[in-house]
């Protein structure tokens, strides 16, 4: 009984086990000593950080800036608990800029290493050296030293065995402290970071603009190419993003990363945001590649809800997370698009009343005499005419005459933004394996998918206009569950308006009344696709329009006439999005120069 008493007891702890206690919050890892040290040197303003690395961080994290610095009264009180220079008040929080503010950082680093820290406020040479162990003051002298300061942190946990026996091996801990590192120099593009392990240079980050920041920190791993970057200002919130191309994609979201106000943090809803507004541009199941820097006033945002700031809390995330679609939607639809006018021309003449294809129409609502199988005398690539001919031969004269630059060693012909002349003809060359249509557009040529490109036509056109609707003579009964019933109740206008006529005939039992016309013979699909657990009305129609389209466009391996290739060419190159609704390409294109580079020729 006296045990269980004594066990029950209250204790006032001692200030060292409390400190130790409490630095674990906020040092975790290695990791977190680069996070909290690299914060301190970008607040102080310093244009040049070098960070060290020991032993994977666990013998030694050395950090050196040429920032603004401490005097002695500083030093005396930097490593307290609570110690900042960052806000006064509570309520300096909400309007603070820096990424310090909380007064944790050195007194945190304090009881958990052995901590040093060299600084200097002038350039005279002199400056102060501070000494801690076990969190309390063991030396404070006059040194030498530049302007800025030097912190050394080490012998991590050497008083916490069981933290320090949680740690991963040192390449481990080294690379978490590089990533660590990368993040924290992502958006300060007018500082160099110089990143070394084990004394050696692994990785230089000289001042810079935001794309050659990103494929310097990432080396190796995203061409210049892929990369665009922009900027947009909307409601006193300002975005800058790094954002790849749809040619650059991955399984994961790894490299979805946010910043806010210059701080990484972990939010889903950005994240998905940013996956949302790629959907259209990249295949099923693949991620974009987009670094997300947005600036919002300081008292939206409380990053005050996470000891390492990771997670923050917005006063209007619902905003944000439209702003942040419409951002990256606005620049993939400009970036992507691919619209040419040119004259249609195929191998053999044919007449206007000849183009009797609606090719917006799907093909299950086209009769099969729309798509005549093309005889072989129609699948020829030879030229015909003399006109064809002499057009040919002065676009290759006019290529030869064109004035060139020089690189390197390399002399090559000089790049127009646009391979052919506003009005060059559109001719047909032919079907690939029944499935890919090429065509020649001046010094181009052309690969359309026929299936992706008829898809995304129908897709476009569900879209916009008002679907035929067919009445079901016996309507379709499904079964739905009731979490899935509130949604539907509360949407089914806006389905009538997509033609879909839905009705409540029990608890969990609906019936389908009424549906486009377009969808016939698709019944079981469709309320099988209303019984799944999407809750977003444009997410939903986005998926069930791509669903119809796939059912509905040529398939491949359909044979087509050149008149349905020409005209399926002609819809294309007016799209403002030219992929398909689950994001794959739905056209490519390969330069003249390209293809004379693949054979060895030169200009």
């Amino acid at each position: 009984m006296t045990d269980i008493y004594n066990s029950r007891r209250i204790n006032i702890l001692r200030d060292s086990v409390a400190r130790r206690i409490a630095a674990g919050e906020v040092i975790d890892r290695p990791q977190a000593v680069v996070r909290e040290l690299l914060d301190n040197s970008i607040d102080a303003g310093s244009s040049e950080i070098n960070l060290y690395i020991h032993g994977g961080g666990i013998e030694e994290i050395r950090v050196v800036d040429n920032g603004s610095g401490m005097d002695e009264e500083n030093l005396q009180k930097c490593f307290l608990p609570h110690a900042t220079s960052k806000i006064t008040d509570f309520e300096d929080i909400y309007s603070t800029k820096s990424l310090g503010f909380r007064g944790e950082a050195l007194s945190s680093i304090a009881a958990c290493s052995r901590l040093s820290i060299t600084s200097s406020v002038s350039d005279d040479g002199s400056a102060f050296k501070l000494e801690i162990q076990d969190g309390k003051l063991r030396d404070l002298s006059p040194f030498r030293g530049p302007q800025g300061t030097l912190i050394s942190a080490r012998d991590l946990f050497y008083s916490m065995p069981g933290r320090r026996n949680f740690l991963k091996s040192p390449s481990a801990e080294s690379a978490l402290c590089r990533s660590t590192f990368i993040e924290k120099a992502l958006p300060q593009l007018e500082t160099g970071f110089r990143y070394f392990a084990e004394d050696k240079l692994k990785l230089f980050l000289p001042a810079s603009d935001l794309k050659t920041r990103i494929v310097s920190a990432f080396a190796g791993l995203f061409h210049q190419n892929f990369i665009d970057t922009f900027s947009a200002e909307t409601d006193g919130i300002s975005i800058t993003a790094a954002a790849g191309t749809p040619s650059l994609y991955r399984k994961d979201r790894k490299y979805i990363q946010i910043f806010i106000n210059n701080r990484r943090i972990s939010d889903f809803a950005l994240v998905q945001a940013v996956d949302y507004a790629y959907s259209s541009f990249l295949p099923g199941g693949c991620h974009p590649v987009c670094f997300l820097f947005i600036d919002i006033p300081p008292e939206h945002v409380d990053f005050n809800i996470h000891p390492a700031k990771r997670e923050v809390k917005f006063r209007n995330l619902p905003e944000i997370h439209h702003i942040v679609t419409d951002t990256l939607g606005s620049y993939l639809g400009k970036r992507n698009s691919f619209r040419v006018s040119a004259p249609l021309t195929g191998k053999q003449f044919y007449s206007e009343k000849q183009k009797s294809l609606d090719i917006g129409r799907p093909a299950a609502a086209v009769t099969s005499a729309a798509f005549p199988s093309s005889p072989a005398k129609d699948s020829i690539f030879r030229k015909q005419t003399l006109e064809e001919i002499s057009s040919e031969i002065s676009s290759e004269i006019a290529a030869e005459a064109a004035p060139v630059i020089k690189k390197g060693n390399i002399t090559e012909p000089s790049r127009s933004p646009h391979p052919a002349a506003p009005g060059a003809p559109l001719v047909y060359l032919g079907q690939l394996f029944n499935l890919f249509l090429l065509f020649e557009h001046g010094d181009t040529l052309l690969l359309i998918d026929q299936h992706a490109a008829h898809e995304r036509i129908i897709f476009d056109r569900l879209s916009e206009e008002k679907p035929q609707v067919q009445e079901l003579l016996v309507p379709v009964i499904f079964c739905v569950e009731s979490a899935r019933e509130h949604f539907l109740l509360n949407s089914i206008e806006q389905f009538k308006q997509m033609g879909f006529d839905l009705q409540q005939a029990d608890d969990g039992e609906w019936m389908l009344n009424s549906m486009p016309s377009i969808c016939s013979g698709m019944e079981d699909e469709l309320t099988a696709f209303f019984s799944r657990g999407i809750k977003n009305i444009s997410e939903l129609k986005k998926e069930l329009y791509a669903m119809m389209s796939c059912r509905s466009a040529i398939r491949d391996g359909d044979s087509i006439s050149s008149i349905t290739a020409l005209e399926l060419a002609g819809a294309v190159l007016k799209l403002e999005n030219p992929r398909c609704p689950h994001g794959r390409p739905v056209i490519q294109q390969i330069t003249r120069e390209q293809l004379f580079r693949m054979f060895g020729r030169t200009f």
